[in-house]
């Protein structure tokens, strides 16, 4: 039987998924929200993430989204993401230098994004084992940035990792459209190479290098997702390609695993303005673990998988998130911050302060939701999914009252029908402990960020404040235990 070409199958694959948002009405419905998209006309991979994330539906309508502004955010995701890493290996040094107070181990200060993707915030010596765990003593992880309109790649850096730190950046590429924007700043960091970081020499090259081919194929990374439709198969392709760089620049980090780390960018920008912890937590399940929602393809990639990841997402999604924050936060739960200043990222830093006013999930939930709620949300799906996936224990009766009203859940077998059927394209949560309000908080600094109990509510928080906690996370072991006795809880 002959082999079917790359241009062959991405065509059976793009007509599959035209073909299952025409039978939803989705394709009518996305030709209808204007106000959303920066780009009117054109339909976005992924365009599901669309419909169903409020980022896309408040935050673009309430801003006035359009292509300079799209390209804008494209820019500050990527310097944010890049100077994360490098303010995590100044921070991880210096804790490690230093011996932290007790008191002082979940100090927002001392916490940093050591985390793979630098997504969510956690302790050093955390982050260091969880990173070995994850990819093995030696690795070099790239991520690889796709428009969702273009499916070009827009950038492709990373960082080579020892022994669980990065010791040193590697930016690949980066189109014209993000060093445009470069300021003084980021020349130095991504168009000069020192002992601790390399990149091509000049914004022109850093272009250029994006149009490096595939040795057997002939495509370029830029293009790699026009040929290849599911994000680990693009992975795959531009793995290929890094790899002969990574041959011809750094051969003695070729013992090491080389891993690509691929997403859009609407769902990088979702993953990285995230609230909180637990919020991201649930995002990853979902982007490696698509079931939930019912689409066919993945909508992030890690090429190859690590084996740990494989294990986690095959936990209910309540045990996950669960885990996840006892693994890198002690159980605790974090206000993610920005390292890098407003005046670089002033149009992220809008999008964390419309959130923190209104919720995650606005409209249809008013307010933040508590840890213990967000690892219990059930999404919206395209194809039926059962309460199974979700929850390590039952429904309260609040809760299911909105699933058997709102999205026809079945008391007996858990299962939820399609949104098709039910017309829910939303996440529904649990009414029955109150949602948390920003003025229920210290006054927040999107560069410092906040750390609180998972088990948070309105209540504990108050008593947390009243007797003199600020959410910086220093003695946050005792002012929770402090909320508990005055609460009553053992």
């Amino acid at each position: 039987m002959e082999e079917i070409g790359l241009e062959e199958k991405f065509e059976i694959e793009k007509v599959k998924w035209e073909k299952t948002l025409e039978e939803m009405g989705l394709d009518k419905i996305w030709k209808k929200m204007v106000a959303i998209t920066p780009f009117p006309g054109k339909t976005p991979m992924f365009a599901e993430v669309w419909f169903v994330m409020p980022f896309t539906r408040n935050f673009f309508r309430e801003v006035g989204i359009n292509p300079e502004l799209w390209q804008r955010l494209k820019y500050e995701n990527f310097v944010e993401w890049s100077y994360r890493v490098d303010r995590a290996v100044e921070t991880s040094d210096r804790c490690m230098k230093e011996k932290i107070p007790k008191e002082e181990i979940y100090w927002t200060k001392n916490l940093c994004y050591l985390s793979h993707p630098p997504a969510y915030l956690c302790r050093p010596d955390v982050g260091k084992s969880s990173c070995v765990a994850l990819y093995g003593k030696y690795a070099t992880c790239e991520y690889v940035h796709v428009d969702d309109f273009t499916r070009e790649v827009y950038w492709v850096n990373g960082y080579h990792n020892e022994d669980g730190i990065p010791v040193h950046r590697w930016t690949v590429g980066a189109d014209e459209n993000i060093s445009k924007y470069f300021d003084a700043e980021d020349d130095v960091a991504f168009t000069q190479s020192t002992a601790e970081h390399t990149a091509p020499a000049s914004r022109k090259e850093l272009d250029e290098r994006l149009d490096r081919r595939h040795l057997r194929t002939g495509i370029k990374i830029r293009d790699a997702p026009k040929k290849h439709w599911d994000p680990y198969d693009w992975g795959m392709a531009v793995r290929d390609v890094i790899t002969d760089l990574r041959i011809e620049s750094f051969p003695k980090w070729v013992h090491a695993t080389l891993y690509m780390s691929c997403v859009s960018m609407i769902s990088s920008t979702i993953a990285q303005s995230v609230l909180t912890s637990s919020e991201f937590f649930i995002y990853v399940y979902y982007g490696l673990n698509t079931t939930a929602l019912g689409i066919n393809y993945n909508l992030f990639s890690y090429v190859p998988l690590p084996p740990m990841i494989r294990v986690l997402i095959g936990l209910p999604q309540e045990t996950f998130v669960k885990r996840m924050s006892q693994l890198f936060l002690g159980g605790y739960d974090a206000f993610h911050r920005y390292t890098c200043k407003e005046k670089k990222i002033p149009n992220l830093f809008k999008l964390k302060r419309y959130t923190f006013e209104h919720g995650q999930f606005f409209p249809h939930y008013k307010g933040i939701p508590p840890p213990m709620v967000i690892a219990r949300a059930i999404p919206p799906s395209l194809q039926k999914i059962n309460l199974k996936q979700f929850l390590e224990t039952p429904p309260s009766k609040e809760f299911w009252e909105i699933l058997e009203s709102e999205a026809r859940a079945n008391r007996e077998t858990g299962e939820i029908p399609p949104a098709d059927e039910t017309g829910r394209m939303y996440f529904l949560l649990d009414p029955s402990i109150e949602p948390l309000k920003a003025k229920d908080f210290p006054p927040m600094d999107f560069n410092e960020g906040q750390i609180w109990p998972f088990d948070i509510t309105r209540e504990k928080v108050e008593i947390m404040v009243e007797e003199g906690y600020d959410g910086s996370g220093r003695n946050i072991e005792y002012y929770s235990e402090l909320a508990n006795k005055k609460m009553g809880k053992k």
